[in-house]
């Protein structure tokens, strides 16, 4: 049997984990910061198995965890090649 307790996240963690930075953005949000629309990240939320940015869905409301879609963005950064 698993031990669920340990895998709890304690008050001072919590603390640390909010202090450092852990951000959360709404569709609309993440759409202004990459310049592009709502709808277009709901596109890209409906295609199962293929989507790339990562986020949360709560209820009807989707968050889009801040650090996490920076580090998909910068692991698909492709430089351009001079011909």
């Amino acid at each position: 049997m698993v031990n669920i307790r340990n895998n709890l996240v304690n008050e001072e963690q919590l603390e640390k984990l909010v202090d450092s930075g852990c951000s959360l953005l709404t569709s609309k949000q993440l759409a202004k910061v990459l310049h592009c629309t709502d709808a277009a990240l709901r596109k890209q939320r409906s295609k199962k198995g293929r989507n790339l940015l990562p986020y949360a869905k709560l209820g009807r409301s989707v968050f889009y965890p801040l650090d996490l879609v920076m580090k998909v963005i910068h692991e698909n950064v492709r430089g351009a090649q001079l011909r």
